[in-house]
């Protein structure tokens, strides 16, 4: 929990609208964000297409060699696909880097020989997608647009689910750590001629800068995004979305809209979802080819521009409940 952005990080990427996919493994995320993103680059907006899954595609979909930085794909459109090990192993140094800053006693505790089995540790991934989330923010500043072309559903709600969970923690433990300052009297006083300085406990602070780092990213994923619902037309794609859209709401986030990619399929089942009444929805039909390079996503986005218009003409998107 040693990882932070500060501020002016956050701040740097406020200007771009922000859209996340996210749905059940399967149901054509990467290719709906995709047109999407496209759309929005036919539009006149600069757009970066991001995917946070580990099993990226939107390489193989753009028919583009896979990579962990910004790359221009066609006019106003870029691509980025977060190496999610190589955050992961960026955490793991923050981490260590800290705890010998703060603890000089380090190796007469054997910390180091630790420090193999922490990669291994819960909820690290979800912690490495926060941070790839936040230098994405921090290196987007001009552009209009940011699509994140999320992992499946576990995943994607771990994430969505971590600053508040984090948040519960860390006031937990700057409380314990309150105490045991004052119990064993760890706060002292230096005196140097008539003035008095009070010493300062490095862990109180790094605790109080996290918790106010976390609350400014569960404001953000709260208030400031567009959450948008992928599904099939079809009961199993249907019965997740829907678990998805009420652990969202448990987690406060809004979702924003509701796509019904494929639709048509032989067997779907008709109509908006019970769920997704009063929500804004949208359908894509299914494509008579495949969706791969862009001539063909450009094809296919230009027929359908008007379903695809939702997700960067509606200016009162983030976190809100629109008719449908």
């Amino acid at each position: 929990m040693v990882w932070q952005a500060n501020q002016a990080d956050m701040a740097s990427g406020m200007g771009s609208r922000i859209n996340f996919f996210v749905g059940k493994g399967g149901v054509g995320k990467s290719t709906v964000s995709a047109l999407a993103a496209i759309c929005a680059a036919g539009a006149g907006k600069r757009t970066l297409l991001v995917s946070m899954d580990p099993a990226h595609n939107q390489g193989d979909i753009f028919c583009v060699a896979p990579g962990n930085t910004q790359r221009k794909v066609s006019r106003n459109l870029y691509l980025q696909e977060i190496d999610t090990d190589q955050w992961q192993k960026r955490y793991l140094e923050e981490i260590h880097s800290h705890i010998r800053k703060t603890y000089l006693y380090e190796t007469a505790f054997n910390l180091q020989d630790h420090f193999n089995v922490l990669r291994f540790s819960p909820g690290l991934e979800e912690y490495a997608m926060a941070m790839a989330f936040e230098h994405v923010l921090e290196n987007s500043s001009g552009m209009d647009m940011i699509m994140f072309d999320m992992a499946p559903t576990a995943l994607s709600l771990r994430f969505f689910a971590l600053p508040g969970i984090t948040l519960a923690w860390l006031e937990q433990l700057l409380k314990l750590r309150r105490l045991i300052c004052d119990k064993k009297k760890i706060v002292s006083r230096i005196k140097l001629g008539k003035r008095e300085y009070e010493t300062k406990d490095r862990v109180s602070e790094k605790l109080e800068s996290l918790i106010e780092r976390h609350t400014r990213l569960q404001e953000r994923l709260a208030k400031g995004c567009a959450v948008n619902l992928v599904m099939n037309p079809d009961p199993l794609s249907l019965a997740e979305t829907e678990r998805i859209y009420k652990r969202l709401a448990d987690i406060g986030i809004g979702v924003s809209c509701v796509v019904i990619n494929k639709a048509g399929t032989k067997g779907a089942a008709p109509g908006i979802p019970a769920f997704a009444k009063g929500l804004k929805v949208t359908s894509l039909p299914v494509s008579g080819t495949p969706l791969i390079g862009m001539n063909a996503l450009t094809s296919y986005a230009g027929d359908q521009a008007e379903a695809l218009r939702v997700f960067y003409q509606d200016k009162d998107r983030g976190g809100t409940t629109m008719r449908a």
